[in-house]
């Protein structure tokens, strides 16, 4: 979340709306940021979120002029890529946001901004269900927050099993499950075995 509104009054009506949207359809919020108004913290969060596997949402800080922080950081940062021989993010441009790498860019208004996040979320399930439509998945209930035995399990199966993904979801009744993604059945049921063996063993 860019700029200072919810930082200034510590309202914010983005982040509980955005975990509804996203546990409707088996997801959970990874995290979220608050940052000021202020084009050097900007950047040094969205260099960060660049940097994350999965897409990554951004509301705020488009402003009509002077105050339009987020583009005009965008910009620079991607002038930069360019002058050390990196390639550009991807950008696009859609009816009320934008998107650059992972990321995209929303109003900070939540009457524009909920509705076209929807849409924009819609796709983005689509996207996944299309590229995943042999992907065999693994559930162990799991327990926030990870104690070290249980971070240690996990951290053992991803590198007898690198091509297994592992990601938290929240049910709508507010169980957390640890899901196991992989191309084959076998993959992921014996990553999850390893996660198991490992805390048995603890």
């Amino acid at each position: 979340m860019a700029g200072d509104f919810a930082l200034a009054t510590g309202a914010d009506q983005h982040v509980a709306f955005i975990a509804s949207t996203l546990a409707k359809s088996n997801r959970a919020l990874a995290w979220a940021w608050f940052v000021p108004a202020d084009r050097v913290q900007i950047a040094a969060v969205l260099h960060e979120a660049w940097q994350r596997p999965h897409p990554v949402a951004c509301f705020g800080g488009l402003g009509d002029g002077i105050d339009d922080h987020v583009r005009a950081t965008v910009a620079s940062l991607q002038a930069g890529r360019e002058a050390v021989g990196l390639p550009r993010h991807t950008e696009q441009a859609g009816d009320d946001m934008f998107s650059c790498g992972n990321i995209a860019f929303f109003s900070g208004n939540p009457k524009i901004s909920h509705a076209v996040f929807e849409r924009w979320f819609d796709v983005q399930l689509a996207l996944t269900a299309a590229s995943n439509v042999a992907t065999a998945t693994e559930r162990v209930r799991w327990e926030l927050p990870e104690s070290a035995a249980a971070s240690n399990a996990r951290r053992l199966a991803k590198q007898a099993f690198p091509a297994v993904a592992q990601r938290l979801i929240a049910g709508a009744d507010g169980e957390v499950a640890l899901i196991f993604e992989g191309p084959s059945k076998g993959k992921t049921q014996s990553a999850r075995k390893v996660l198991q063996r490992e805390l048995r063993r603890d």
